[in-house]
């Protein structure tokens, strides 16, 4: 059982410290894709004096411009999924503090070994909601991200 508390513990602030990556990863995203949104759409208005000559392209980059913006929700997070990925992160923190309070009552022997069963099953049905939550937002393993967040 100090095994799989140890080993559930460690999962968990894995998961936890990868989206504080991923959560950081997507705001950096987001907060460049609003400033080229706007840089992007400002040059092709306020441009049009310089561009008077070939105003195709002053019209075609505002229309890409809100093509991409139709679609943002398809490839970038939105405010409320990145509120939301904090909401979970804060789940996977009680859910560890939970764990490890129980490893140090374990560790310290004021638990039994079926004592610490129970309680071990009692918290892992709150997992089930994290892995509910996780599940409907979607979060990608990016690699990159993983191996940081593992070396933590």
């Amino acid at each position: 059982m100090r095994d799989k508390i140890w080993y559930e513990m460690m999962h968990t602030k894995l998961g936890d410290t990868y989206l504080v990556y991923y959560m950081s990863r997507q705001r950096t995203i987001r907060k460049w894709f609003i400033v080229l949104t706007i840089i992007f759409s400002g040059s092709g208005v306020f441009g049009w004096t310089i561009w008077s000559a070939i105003p195709v392209i002053a019209c075609g980059l505002i229309a890409i411009m809100q093509l991409v913006r139709l679609v943002e929700n398809q490839f970038i997070l939105t405010d409320n999924d990145i509120a939301k990925i904090g909401e979970l992160r804060n789940q996977y923190t009680i859910y560890f503090n939970k764990l490890e309070k129980l490893w140090m009552d374990f560790d310290a022997d004021r638990l039994t070994e079926q004592q610490a069963t129970d309680q071990f099953y009692q918290f892992r049905q709150l997992k089930t909601d994290i892995e509910a939550m996780d599940n409907k937002l979607h979060i990608r393993n990016i690699k990159s991200l993983y191996n940081i967040a593992d070396t933590d």
